[in-house]
């Protein structure tokens, strides 16, 4: 009896081995973040939306760095300038500060330099002329910052557009499905869809404050060109 007992013991226990062999541990499969995945997962459409934030993001930054050092250089002030314009004048000398006007090839310089060449006409007419040369110098100065708010602007519009139409095209392929639409389709339309707009103010927001910073540049520069017109109009008007 205990032999069989136990022959049938080991019988069912060799039965019940490639059952429990074929019970495995869940497997838990895991996604891993892809940035990449997610900007070029929109399509056709959605990839040309990309490119050309894209693009404006390589235009601002562009601009920006153009503007920032031709700015830069164009700020350099040059010691006692305006001091050596006084004494040229009050010497009498004006040619020799027309020359020198020209040595400095500054935004200033080129200013005075006009209105040195008038001297001898009416005041008024020296301030128009300095103040003609003005206009010139400060449409120098805002070159390519229309195209820079621009690109501020667009590039989160054309996120906003790249995500209603990666909505739409998500929406409609859960309107295709028959039956239970999976939660996994709809959140990866979704994401797909957002990842537009977050590329859109990833590129809009800082040259939104590339824009900002160069027009601050900008005014400071202006105030001081005027600072040294007044300046150089002011000894003009001074008695000989």
């Amino acid at each position: 009896m205990q032999d069989s007992a136990t022959t049938a013991q080991t019988v069912s226990t060799t039965q019940l081995e490639p059952a429990i062999s074929t019970i495995q541990p869940a497997q838990t499969e895991v996604h891993v973040f892809s940035v990449w995945e997610i900007l070029t997962s929109g399509g056709f459409i959605g990839n040309f939306i990309m490119l050309l934030i894209f693009l404006l993001g390589v235009l601002a930054l562009y601009i920006f760095l153009e503007r920032y050092f031709f700015l830069k250089r164009e700020s350099k002030s040059t010691p006692n300038f305006l001091e050596n314009i006084k004494d040229f004048v009050q010497e009498g000398k004006i040619q020799t500060a027309i020359d020198y006007c020209k040595s400095i090839n500054s935004p200033e310089a080129r200013m005075i330099e006009k209105g040195l060449a008038r001297i001898g006409r009416p005041i008024s007419d020296i301030s128009n002329a300095m103040q003609n040369q003005g206009q010139l110098e400060v449409s120098k100065f805002e070159k390519n910052l229309n195209l820079l708010a621009s690109a501020a602007g667009a590039a989160p519009m054309l996120g906003f557009l790249g995500t209603v139409v990666g909505m739409i095209m998500a929406f409609f392929e859960i309107s295709t499905v028959t039956g239970a639409v999976s939660p996994k389709l709809l959140a990866s339309g979704i994401y797909t869809a957002m990842a537009t707009t977050a590329a859109g103010l990833f590129i809009g927001i800082p040259a939104y404050f590339f824009y900002n910073f160069l027009v601050t540049q900008v005014d400071r520069m202006v105030l001081k060109i005027q600072t040294h017109v007044n300046d150089f109009l002011d000894t003009l008007n001074q008695p000989i």
